[in-house]
């Protein structure tokens, strides 16, 4: 995050203000967690307390510094799509 990227509280209002999301949509799993993350502008923290996981575990995924287990994958679709009912 640079200096002149807006704070992630923020994303949902400039999103609401633009019409449309700035960025793309991911086609992987943990992309998509991400992407859910800034929309909804949540930090790792609150990611985790709504997942139920630890948000560490979730900055490794979204980093690159680990990779989610099939199971764990599982898990983030299944999150993903109760997110969307």
């Amino acid at each position: 995050m640079s200096e002149t990227d807006p704070e992630l509280r923020h994303i949902p209002k400039i999103i609401e203000f633009l019409g449309y999301v700035h960025f793309e949509y991911p086609e992987d799993p943990v992309g998509k967690l991400e992407y859910f993350k800034q929309v909804k502008g949540l930090s790792c923290k609150r990611l985790g307390e709504l997942m139920g996981r630890d948000p560490e575990q979730l900055t490794d995924w979204m980093s690159g510094r680990k990779k989610p287990c099939k199971r764990n994958i599982q898990s983030i679709i299944s999150f993903l799509f109760e997110q969307q009912r």
